[in-house]
């Protein structure tokens, strides 16, 4: 009977354990999605009468060296809308850091908090499939005095008193905006070819 007991007392303990390391995942403050992708339609030779054959072969994802090869190519492609630093490179992923300025719409903003919205963007890659993860997003001003911090917390790292609730919510606003625009630049980048030259002036 002890024994039973004793199984039992492990089995709750595990699960209880278990609970706790799910929950944890979902308090990581990031923006996090996995995307397909799959290889690029292979052109077969024409067939005898000159019409276009079928490929009756099931897709195929494609390949983690060509995916890897195309999140390399967005973190060195430049953007006119934000700046990218920090570049690396691992044997699965690319990451790099990007930064938009930042500058009230307010005439006579209360708090001054220009300065820049940045963000740790990496991309894991894998066979037919890559993740891209945004973290770390925070307001920096040019002032540290009036500087936000991070984006998910409630209260700025400056405190209220410097910077009132409704400005701090206008910048997280804009914070989320821009992460918006850094996730439609990276899938449509993830959807180049990797042999495409990254940037305009190369041929």
């Amino acid at each position: 009977m002890k024994f039973n007991y004793l199984i039992i007392a492990c089995s709750v303990l595990l699960s209880v354990n278990q609970l706790s390391s799910q929950e944890a995942k979902t308090d990581e403050k990031k923006i996090q999605e996995v995307v397909s992708l799959m290889a690029d339609p292979v052109s077969l030779p024409p067939n005898e009468d000159g019409s276009v054959p079928v490929d009756t072969n099931p897709p195929k994802g494609m390949a983690a060296s060509e995916i890897l090869k195309r999140a390399v190519n967005f973190v060195k492609n430049e953007s006119k809308k934000y700046t990218k630093s920090n570049g690396v490179t691992t044997a699965n992923k690319a990451e790099c850091l990007v930064s938009f300025p930042y500058k009230p719409k307010e005439l006579n903003p209360t708090a001054d908090v220009q300065g820049t919205i940045s963000m740790h963007v990496s991309i894991d890659a894998k066979e037919g499939k890559y993740r891209y993860t945004i973290s770390k997003l925070s307001h920096n001003a040019k002032s540290s005095d009036f500087s936000g911090g991070d984006i998910y917390n409630e209260v700025p790292k400056c405190g209220s008193m410097k910077m009132p609730p409704d400005l701090w919510k206008r910048i997280r606003s804009e914070a989320f905006k821009q992460s918006a625009i850094v996730v439609a630049d990276l899938k449509e980048a993830m959807q180049v070819s990797s042999s495409t030259p990254v940037n305009s002036e190369e041929w």
